[in-house]
């Protein structure tokens, strides 16, 4: 009984995914030839670079990752811009207990801040963030939403999908000004 189960939840998975993929995109005689069109996913081969394929087509052979919205349109909250309101009253050491833990604001995944062990390295050193002379107005919208000055950051959109709330995000300003 519980063989055919697993087998039962094995195969509606697989249906799922299929159902959802896309078809592979098609390609050209000069991308099919190059070894970039080889080493894509599931074996499909993208547009060669020039040939005015949209980026849709470029990830066409990539499964569908809404449930409610059709292949390729997934949505997109925008970026905004967002001032601080009022001062900015803000702990430190909760900002660092936010900054530093997995589960919130995760910086140390591309960070190295004061106090964090095992950083990352794509994104800049913010161990002195508070001696750059950015005042709390400016961190603050950084840290809200960093796509509102620097559209293809690789840095979440913190305040915009209220990943932190306002207080999570004025703990952490506190702690990156506090950061000398």
């Amino acid at each position: 009984m519980k063989q055919s189960a697993a087998a039962c939840v094995i195969a509606l998975a697989l249906a799922a995914l299929t159902g959802c993929a896309q078809s592979p995109a098609t390609t050209t005689p000069a991308a099919a030839a190059s070894p970039a069109g080889a080493a894509s996913p599931a074996g499909a081969q993208l547009p060669a670079a020039g040939t005015g394929a949209t980026p849709a087509a470029k990830f066409a052979a990539f499964p569908c990752l809404s449930y409610t919205l059709p292949c390729g349109k997934v949505a997109t909250r925008k970026p905004v811009a967002k001032q601080l309101e009022g001062p900015l009253a803000g702990d430190a050491t909760r900002g660092m207990r936010i900054a530093h833990a997995r589960d919130k604001g995760n910086c140390l995944a591309c960070h190295v801040m004061k106090g964090g062990t095992q950083p990352g390295s794509r994104g800049p050193d913010l161990s002195h963030y508070g001696s750059t002379g950015r005042g709390d107005a400016e961190t603050y919208a950084i840290v809200y939403d960093m796509r509102a000055r620097i559209p293809d950051t690789l840095m979440p959109p913190f305040g915009t999908n209220a990943i932190l709330d306002d207080q999570e995000l004025r703990d952490v300003v506190a702690y990156l000004q506090a950061s000398r």
